[in-house]
């Protein structure tokens, strides 16, 4: 059992438990191509944010249903560049079967569609998770670009989904919007700087490595909170 009285912990998926960026980049780049449209040399795909916003920052002009056509052949292609190539950073398996061994409940919060999302969980982290939550599950969601949800409106959904004790969790992501969602729902924010994201330092702690990641986990977990490593 976690000594520290931890009982719960969130996890981003992308830049946090797995290395996705290439498969993904590829994937909108074919998927560009396939509408006709080239990405400018000026601008860079982010990784990371919703899919509807990752479109707008690189083609700000594009209007809903051309975001459409893009997400389509994007799910197409997905097969083909994101699931090949996307494996689990170093020693997150790990991590997390040490942390279903402390009794640590595991859950993840994510953009990434669930048809994609569950498929990466399933061959890597198998039974080493209770749920993963998207956009998706929410009730409000309806599939258009105006109802895109933050990161804290996933979270909030698994907390009362699983009546999570949000002062005995804590959630690890690589994005600005993870550790925006941790503080709004209260938990310990921990930011992977090794991720995707950038601007973390209002985390509680942070990780530069992944090592770095797991050990400030299995601090939390196993010591009391204040000697784990802060940012």
């Amino acid at each position: 059992m976690s000594i520290n009285g931890i009982t719960s912990a969130i996890f981003d998926l992308d830049g946090t438990l797995i290395d996705s960026k290439t498969g993904i980049i590829n994937g909108l780049k074919d998927a560009f191509s396939k509408c006709g449209l080239t990405v400018p040399k000026d601008k860079e795909i982010p990784v990371g944010p919703p899919l509807y916003d990752t479109i707008l920052s690189v083609f700000p002009d594009a209007n809903e249903e051309l975001m459409e056509r893009i997400t389509e052949h994007f799910r197409d292609a997905y097969h083909r560049f994101d699931l090949p190539v996307s494996k689990p950073y170093e020693g997150m398996t790990e991590l997390l079967c040490k942390l279903k061994e402390c009794g640590v409940k595991t859950y993840i919060a994510t953009f990434k569609p669930k048809i994609f999302s569950s498929k990466i969980l399933e061959k890597y982290f198998k039974d080493l998770y209770i749920d993963v939550a998207t956009p998706t599950e929410l009730p409000t969601w309806n599939n258009t670009v105006q109802n895109n949800c933050t990161k804290a409106d996933i979270v909030s959904f698994l907390v009362k989904k699983h009546s999570i004790d949000c002062e005995k969790c804590f959630m690890a992501g690589d994005a600005q919007s993870d550790i925006q969602a941790a503080h709004k729902n209260g938990m310990i924010s921990i930011a992977a700087k090794y991720g995707y994201g950038e601007n973390l330092n209002f985390a509680r702690y942070g990780a530069q490595s992944t090592n770095e990641l797991c050990e400030i986990i299995l601090n939390l977990v196993n010591t009391p909170e204040k000697s784990a490593r802060a940012v």
